[in-house]
């Protein structure tokens, strides 16, 4: 029965300690201040075709018309198309020869 005593005034000590710390908590805790979220102005307000990753080929494409003509900009387009793709498959080509 020595022990139970013990142990229940162990427990009353530490619940009182408990509530100390608890209250000696709250007086020293600095005020919470709770801010309103600020609302932001939506900042992507372009068109969609302005947000795209290919903004420069189509400005590219848009001048090249204004200024050489559209069948002149389709010509120069299409021969560097072709040029590249070439230049490509020959590469390819070449490397596995060596290979």
């Amino acid at each position: 029965m020595k022990h139970a005593e013990a142990q229940e005034a162990m427990l009353a000590r530490m619940a009182e300690s408990r509530a100390e710390l608890i209250a000696a908590y709250e007086a020293e805790a600095p005020l919470r201040i709770t801010r309103a979220p600020r609302v932001r102005p939506a900042t992507n307000t372009a068109p969609w075709f302005l947000r795209s990753p290919n903004v420069e080929l189509i400005a590219l494409a848009l001048v090249g018309v204004a200024v050489l003509g559209l069948r002149r900009t389709v010509q120069t387009a299409v021969g560097a198309g072709l040029s590249a793709s070439t230049h490509r498959a020959l590469s390819d080509l070449f490397s596995g020869l060596r290979e």
